[in-house]
């Protein structure tokens, strides 16, 4: 996200926690280009500083420990990071605004605030049905950004995006595993009996939807013929605020792994069994997106084939990751 702000000549004020040998902003070479504020989210006084000192006008809230097998591992630091932070995040923008500042803030939700809402694609009405840690912590956070609305006025944007991937992600994730394994000369692991769907969207298009959604706030959270000293019109706004964002491309893991092995010609997957965090993963997630298409113009543009071999391409020139 950082680089698609800095190209487009945007001063950017990055929040970072963990320094690493190797993390996202350094591989992609913004490091130098990034005003870091070393500290953690989870420090309210301290994002309240950081957004006074550096009067920040956009927030674009996609801090998160988004891995859903570790929220099974150690469930109150999940819960600190993604909802209290969310929490700091929204209390600091709510004192900017008492102070004459206006502050948009737009909340890096996932899909996987819907649970298991059955094998269509969700609409953002959908329930928020999420059982597990991750999808818990995160819910919390849409509520959350909504309630700082409803009564704070605090302009905001709920994002809601499918399975992203791109060059630089170095989680572990199907897609960036299985092709440092494809390059290390190990076969990729397709786990027995999980056939679950997961829609993916590549970061180009995402970066795009969240600016063009950042953007669209003042739209978005526009009261038009709405009375905002209605409770019942605010009621009514409040659930505008959310935006799924995908690509309409859904795979199980055998059909995403085949799409990388075409870049390693003759390498076969090994079957094993699935790990016991498996049996809790949701089976089956898509978006209907069309509410974006429809409001903003924005469509998808990378499509899976492309995309993963710009993945792989970009894995390749960085030997000294994997």
């Amino acid at each position: 996200m950082s680089k698609h702000l800095l190209e487009r000549k945007e001063t950017v004020v990055g929040i970072l926690h963990d320094i690493k040998p190797f993390y996202t902003a350094n591989l992609l070479g913004i490091d130098d280009k990034v005003i870091w504020a070393k500290g953690d989210i989870t420090d309210g006084e301290f994002v309240k500083r950081v957004v006074a000192e550096y009067e920040v006008e956009k927030i674009y809230h996609v801090a998160a420990l988004p891995i859903v097998r570790v929220g099974t591992k150690t469930t109150v630091p999940i819960f600190q990071a993604n909802t209290m932070g969310t929490l700091n995040i929204f209390e600091a923008a709510k004192e900017h605004k008492l102070s004459g500042y206006d502050v948009h803030v737009l909340y890096m939700s996932t899909d996987k605030v819907y649970g298991h809402g059955g094998y269509k694609p969700y609409l953002e009405g959908s329930p928020l049905n999420g059982y597990g840690i991750y999808e818990c912590s995160k819910a919390c956070g849409d509520l959350i950004a909504r309630a700082y609305f409803f009564n704070y006025d605090v302009k905001t944007v709920i994002v809601r995006g499918s399975n992203i991937y791109g060059p630089a992600d170095l989680n572990s994730r199907i897609i960036p595993n299985t092709i440092r394994r494809c390059l290390r000369g190990l076969s990729p692991l397709v786990y027995k009996g999980i056939t679950y769907v997961r829609e993916f969207t590549h970061v180009d298009d995402a970066c795009r939807a969240i600016v063009t959604l950042m953007e669209g706030i003042p739209k978005i959270c526009a009261y038009g013929d709405l009375d905002p000293d209605d409770p019942e019109s605010r009621h009514l706004l409040t659930n505008k605020l959310a935006f799924n964002v995908g690509s309409g491309v859904s795979k199980n893991q055998e059909e995403t792994i085949s799409e990388i092995l075409k870049h390693f010609p003759g390498m076969k997957p090994t079957y094993v069994e699935p790990q016991p965090y498996m049996a809790k993963e949701i089976p089956y997630q898509t978006l209907d997106s069309s509410k974006i298409q429809e409001a903003f113009c924005w469509k998808p543009e990378v499509t899976f084939e492309k995309g993963i071999e710009g993945v792989v391409a970009w894995w390749r020139e960085h030997r000294d990751i994997w």
